[in-house]
């Protein structure tokens, strides 16, 4: 026995399992129990071989306030998830409303459609107003889609969110840790109160809080990451930060992840924080050294970057390591800054590194006219291994009078520096002197004499003097430190302040 059946409300070309139906058959004094199988469903062919319609959205909402700026455009993507060609067009109900353009065709690809609004004459209200979009193609098998459009109109200009950075990398070994957690930052760079809440696509991602307001103030929201369980792989996700009432709802930060089977890079920073000092309408203080290495596996190619005007260079810009350290020159440009204290930092980032990115921090002294007149030692690297050339620059700041001749003694722990690989050089306000040096054991006499007409004038700031020594190491454990000290200031210098008179450099294996 076989019953012929015909789809309804099924998606083109679901098959169905033959179904056992039992029957009763009353036959004279006897009864049987018979089976017979129902057919397979066979679909139409022709719903096969149709179009469907896919949207990338069902609801799109817009924000804008009477008085305010045109609220950004945003994109409706369309594309054929079935066979042959969809040709459609779009058409909508309202006359605040646009669609760019009004009509594609697609055999698989995407398509954008921009989505626009124009409030202009319109009144804000507490409701909102309404419209639908529809997509129409005759021979599609869902045909029509729509698309609800609702643009919330205030009589104030509304909020906007503004979110950094736009992306985020982490990177973890298989079965390892989970990587550093990082930040974004959002706030309101919009009017009124920016009201939002923050969503991910992904289970091995989290952030905290999950929500926020702003009235121009900063939030900081922390992004961190599960690797454990996963493979290795490359993974992406979308963090959503939205507000139904912002001009510019939804922002997103994009974020990859990758696992790999071996270590993944770490960023490593020779100094956490580097102070300048300089004085009003002086000359701009000496340049200082980062040391940037890898301190895990492969290879970090990293980037840097710095968010002041006054931080003038770091350079270079970028570099990659394997695990050797390179140095980057710090130049900082005083000019026209009026006296006071100013705070900047640079960002090394590295997408692929686990602990991406690390920020050190930089300040600027601004002191008036003859106010500091200081001197002080400082190390570049700050720590390093066996055979690392360290410098040790010598820098005065504010001097009260000007210098045409110094002296000075420098001491180091022999244990720690080779006492035979010891070269004085001159600094960048001593270009033209004459500047040497003497070591005995532990102990480098230094001394410099200008030229004639060369001296250092009052309130300058910068090195005199650069001291390189060559690291041995010796009996220092890893971790260990050893202090470099300046100290007989005589000549020009003698009633110089030391600030500091020591350096400390740590010792690595």
């Amino acid at each position: 026995m076989d019953a012929e059946m015909k789809p309804v409300g099924e998606t083109p070309g679901a098959g169905r399992r033959p179904a056992t139906v039992a029957l009763l058959l009353l036959l004279p004094g006897l009864v049987l129990l018979a089976r017979c199988k129902k057919s397979p469903v066979s679909p139409d062919a022709a719903l096969l071989e149709r179009p469907i319609i896919w949207l990338n959205a069902s609801e799109i909402s817009f924000s804008a306030s009477e008085a305010g700026p045109v609220p950004s455009s945003q994109e409706l993507r369309i594309r054929n998830s079935g066979k042959n060609a969809l040709k459609y067009t779009l058409s909508d109900d309202a006359p605040w409303l646009s669609i760019t353009p009004a009509e594609g065709s697609s055999t698989g690809q995407v398509n954008g459609h921009a989505i626009a609004v124009d409030a202009g004459g319109m009144t804000g209200r507490d409701a909102a107003y309404t419209a639908t979009i529809t997509i129409t193609c005759g021979d599609a098998y869902n045909n029509p889609q729509k698309v609800s459009v609702s643009l919330n109109l205030s009589k104030e200009p509304p909020p906007e969110i503004s979110v950094l950075p736009g992306s985020l990398a982490f990177a973890a070994q298989a079965g390892g840790g989970n990587p550093s957690a990082q930040t974004i930052t959002i706030r309101n760079s919009g009017k009124s109160v920016l009201n939002y809440a923050i969503s991910d696509d992904a289970g091995w991602l989290d952030v905290n809080p999950s929500s926020g307001s702003s009235t121009g103030e900063t939030r900081n929201h922390t992004v961190t990451v599960n690797s454990s369980g996963l493979a290795e792989g490359s993974y992406a996700a979308v963090i959503t930060i939205a507000d139904p009432k912002a001009a510019n709802s939804p922002q997103r930060v994009s974020v990859t992840l990758q696992i790999s089977q071996q270590p993944p890079p770490t960023i490593v920073v020779s100094r956490s924080g580097l102070s300048f000092s300089a004085q009003a309408g002086g000359g701009n203080p000496s340049p200082q050294t980062i040391g940037i290495r890898n301190g895990g596996g492969g290879t970090l190619a990293y980037t840097v970057a710095w968010d002041t005007e006054w931080i003038l260079s770091v350079a270079p810009a970028s570099g990659s390591s394997t695990g050797q350290e390179n140095p980057h020159t710090v130049t900082v440009n005083s000019a026209g800054l009026a006296q006071g204290n100013y705070a900047g930092s640079i960002t090394i980032a590295a997408p692929g590194a686990v602990n991406s990115p690390q920020v050190v921090s930089v300040t600027l002294q601004i002191t008036p006219t003859g106010g500091v007149n200081q001197i002080s030692v400082s190390c570049s690297p700050s720590q390093g291994y066996t055979n690392t050339t360290v410098s040790f620059p010598i820098s005065i700041s504010g001097n009260s009078r000007a210098i045409s001749a110094f002296g000075l003694d420098m001491t180091f722990d022999t244990a720690m520096f080779d006492s035979a690989s010891v070269i004085v050089n001159t600094g960048g306000l001593t270009g033209s002197w004459y500047v040497s040096g003497n070591a005995s054991g532990g102990t480098v006499t230094i001394g410099g004499a200008a030229f004639s007409g060369n001296s250092i004038p009052v309130g300058s700031s910068g090195s005199i003097a650069v001291v390189s020594l060559k690291v041995t190491g010796g009996s220092y454990g890893n971790g260990q430190t050893s202090v470099v000290t300046i100290r007989s200031y005589k000549d020009d210098i003698s009633g110089m302040t030391p600030e500091p008179a020591t350096t400390t450099f740590t010792y690595r294996r």
